[in-house]
């Protein structure tokens, strides 16, 4: 199954990705998805993304100005369906993401989804956000925080966490411990972690990558549940960098409320 299905994306759909483990993978496989489908599509980011390498079906935009960004997008449809836009470059090749209204004159191009990267994670599997983290656009329809199952079982620190500090404060535990997916569970579904400004009108489903090998799928299928006991409606299991990126779609008889889950270091939820 691909991943515009398993989210039930729709035309108009504005998705913020958070989160670490493959943001950027996952929002250009949709991307890719949404192009075959005959979309209109701007990938872009509120933070710093790396430049993607040459394609001739994309179109990268590097505008200062709101407005020059939203004509050149306009132009670009004509001839490319995928667009990937942002304000400037850093010497590093990252893509210097836009202003989060800005989302709004996108819209006004004609677009069929916009999908944006909304934090950083320095290429961690997973991470906690600290103040300022992420910037999620208001207009966002979809919110979709991203962890690497890859993450478990190592150290909570910084060679495998962004923000292992940030992970002890929030949940009481100890920097060094092993990553748990109750500790996982306790971020993504923390009023400070990731149900940390997601607006009001937006879904929540989040999706556990890197899933590839059968105890890998064990470990994501234990995150999900407590997720669901959570008060999760929906958990995305899959690797995006596969054909098929999805392996299992969780569904939850809840709704994710906005106050969050009590941790419990014992993975009781």
């Amino acid at each position: 199954m691909n991943l515009l299905s398993a989210l039930e994306i729709k035309k108009g759909a504005v998705i913020a990705l958070v989160g670490g483990g493959g943001k950027t993978t996952a929002m250009f496989a949709m991307g890719y998805e949404a192009a075959n489908l005959g979309y209109q599509v701007v990938l872009t980011t509120t933070t710093h993304i790396y430049a993607p390498t040459l394609d001739p079906g994309i179109h990268v935009i590097l505008e200062s100005d709101p407005g020059a960004l939203v004509s050149a997008i306009k132009d670009s449809f004509k001839t490319r369906p995928v667009v990937v836009a942002g304000t400037g470059l850093t010497p590093d090749n990252k893509i210097i993401g836009i202003d989060k209204d800005t989302v709004g004159s996108i819209l006004q191009t004609g677009v069929d989804l916009v999908l944006i990267e909304a934090d950083g994670a320095a290429r961690k599997p997973f991470k906690a956000p600290r103040e300022g983290e992420p910037v999620i656009p208001g207009l966002s329809t979809l919110v979709i925080p991203v962890v690497g199952v890859d993450c478990l079982y190592r150290p909570l620190n910084n060679e495998n966490v962004h923000r292992p500090e940030v992970v002890s404060r929030l949940l009481g535990v100890k920097q060094g411990e092993l990553v748990t997916p109750a500790m996982v569970a306790g971020i993504l579904l923390h009023p400070n972690g990731y149900r940390k400004d997601i607006p009001r009108n937006s879904r929540w489903v989040p999706f556990i990558n890197k899933v590839q090998l059968p105890e890998e799928f064990v470990h994501a299928h234990e995150i999900a549940v407590l997720l669901g006991q959570g008060g999760a409606a929906k958990v995305i299991i899959g690797a995006a960098r596969e054909v098929d990126p999805v392996r299992e779609v969780l569904s939850f008889d809840c709704c994710c409320g906005a106050g969050g889950w009590d941790f419990n270091p014992a993975g009781n939820a």
